[in-house]
């Protein structure tokens, strides 16, 4: 009986993955340490501004509130910077060797949510530290990281192919991005928008990252399950991004090496 076969483009995408993986602390005294300096500084900031500046009395655990939205927006912010530009960093490799050229976004993905991975561990230490009791409800986090992941492939997906196009698409969503951070709940309660009117509350929710922030916040800090309307609708709109961006991959993916 012969073995199961195996993907035959799977060694290509570990081989991707674990290049970029090693690529990114290359040369670097710290290493891997990089992947827990960046959430913990700007946890730090953000505590410091809404615990002495602007003191947030109402959020219980608010170290462990902003550190739950730091880890969900960084692990978006950086894959997507690096999803946008990962066909036009290798042209050569796109030009010279015959594979899908899907594996390249998609490696990048895969080696960012490693890093996300271990910032998590960062996450649980935290709530360690700051005395924060568990319940069964926690297993709802890696399901909201699921649907980040898909949201985060189909919107990667589109910017990879469409800086392709237009080279000026990575500056476009480095802009967007700062944008997005103040739309998205990293700093606040959802509670705050759902004030606004409906349309625009709505509206709001399209953004996946708002209903993947509240489930983990729910799942960790009030325990309970997620918000159906929200994280629905996370669910929904990552699906349809998802499904866009591959469709407008696929629709130019024969033209990527000519287009580079």
């Amino acid at each position: 009986m012969e073995g199961k076969k195996r993907w035959p483009y799977w060694s290509a995408l570990k081989n991707l993955v674990l290049k970029d993986f090693r690529v990114r602390y290359r040369n670097m005294s710290l290493g891997i340490l990089w992947s827990l300096i960046n959430p913990l500084v700007m946890m730090g900031v953000l505590v410091f501004i809404f615990t002495v500046v602007y003191p947030n009395r109402g959020t219980q655990y608010f170290p462990i509130f902003v550190l739950i939205g730091l880890l969900s927006f960084n692990h978006f912010s950086l894959c997507l910077n690096s999803m946008t530009n990962s066909l036009v960093e290798n042209t050569q490799i796109l030009k010279k060797t015959n594979f899908p050229r899907f594996l390249l976004p998609v490696s990048v993905l895969i080696s960012q949510s490693m890093h996300a991975i271990i910032q998590f561990a960062l996450l649980l230490i935290f709530l360690v530290v700051f005395g924060v009791p568990w319940s069964v409800h926690a297993l709802w986090y890696p399901l909201a990281f699921v649907v980040q992941f898909v949201f985060t492939l189909g919107v990667g997906l589109l910017c990879a192919t469409l800086c392709v196009l237009f080279r000026d698409t990575l500056y476009l969503v480095q802009s967007l991005l700062t944008v997005l951070f103040w739309f998205s709940p990293v700093f606040y309660e959802l509670s705050v928008v759902k004030r606004a009117p409906h349309n625009l509350y709505y509206a709001y929710l399209l953004n996946p990252l708002a209903g993947c922030i509240d489930t983990g916040r729910r799942a960790f800090l009030t325990h309970q399950p997620p918000d159906p309307v929200v994280f629905g609708m996370a669910l929904a709109s990552s699906l349809v991004f998802l499904v866009a961006g591959a469709a407008f991959f696929r629709r130019y993916h024969l033209q990527i090496a000519d287009r580079l």
